[in-house]
């Protein structure tokens, strides 16, 4: 099973009952993201699992959660204006929420989402959210997750899967299928298309602290952006396996993460990459904490440490 398919699946409508808290191997348990919620970390995934470390990562216990239906993505705000609000989606328009930073999930129900899949869920601020995924679904919510509205940010015939919408630090912005990219200056309530400089799909994107942009997806392909987005040039990574993710971490440096294993790391605002491997070789969905140069990951291999002082050799 290929991390590639939480972008392209489209399921079908979530479960009622509550899954049970039982003990999970968390090396054999797909998960497709994770958040930090305090000091502790909430991973989400296949079957609606939900896992939480209280140690950043060293230890997991499965939380209970009203679904089976796989989970793709996760928010959980930070400090006092989240209050332990946070939102999961995932397939079959699956929406869950929390009120306290990931102990225990609700089932929202969004006759909106209909029964494609939701990709990502991004917090804009205050009560504010933004869900989106396959075939440009895209739903709003202004009360932390309690109710949602379902828009077309693109236009009525637009309709490529939204990979992934993220903060840029003065505005927003949205990357997708068939090179679509675009930018929001007012938290999602209207959007500007990019010039794409690929026609490919996009999986990811990532905004540095200095406000460099990094858009990325299939076959290696990174490009980047020193400009808001108004010009692109190619980050040549040496490889040919999807990146699906990134972050940036504290200490300046930005971390994509992919297919087969992949951890790509830039210490100059992603001008140039080194390329490490994790042990296990699996597809990585999203990387969690950081502690100097271990990092805490999560993909096809479940919850893995991944260390990234080590370039991998040619």
């Amino acid at each position: 099973m290929k991390i590639l398919g939480k972008l392209l699946a489209a399921a079908l409508a979530c479960a009622c009952t509550l899954a049970p808290a039982a003990p999970i191997r968390t090396d054999r348990v797909i998960l497709l993201d994770v958040a930090q919620a305090g000091d502790a970390l909430v991973a989400v995934g296949e079957r609606g699992v939900v896992l939480r470390s209280e140690d950043r990562g060293a230890s997991w216990r499965a939380v209970g959660t009203p679904v089976t239906r796989t989970l793709s993505g996760i928010a959980l705000p930070q400090g006092a204006a989240g209050a332990g609000v946070g939102v999961a989606v995932g397939h079959g328009g699956t929406v869950l929420r929390t009120a306290d930073g990931g102990r225990h999930w609700q089932a929202v129900k969004v006759d909106a989402a209909g029964s494609d899949a939701l990709l990502g869920i991004l917090h804009t601020g205050g009560a504010g959210y933004i869900a989106y995924g396959a075939f440009g679904l895209y739903l709003e919510s202004a009360d932390g997750g309690a109710s949602w509205t379902r828009r077309q940010p693109l236009g009525a015939d637009f309709d490529r899967h939204i990979s992934q919408i993220v903060a840029t630090g003065d505005g927003l912005l949205l990357v997708g299928e068939s090179g679509t990219l675009a930018t929001s200056s007012d938290r999602g309530r209207s959007w500007t298309p990019l010039a794409s400089p690929y026609a490919g799909s996009y999986f990811g994107a990532l905004a540095a602290n200095s406000g460099v942009l990094l858009v990325y997806g299939m076959r290696g392909n990174v490009w980047r952006s020193a400009d808001g987005g108004k010009s692109w040039s190619q980050v040549k990574l040496g490889t040919s396996l999807a990146l699906m993710n990134g972050r940036a971490l504290d200490d300046g440096r930005l971390v994509l993460v992919g297919n087969a294993g992949l951890v790509a790391v830039s210490a100059d605002n992603g001008a140039s990459f080194t390329l490490h491997k994790s042990a296990r070789g699996k597809g990585i969905a999203q990387l969690g904490a950081a502690t100097g140069n271990t990092l805490v990951v999560v993909g096809e291999a479940g919850v893995e440490q991944v260390r990234i002082d080590n370039p991998q050799k040619d």
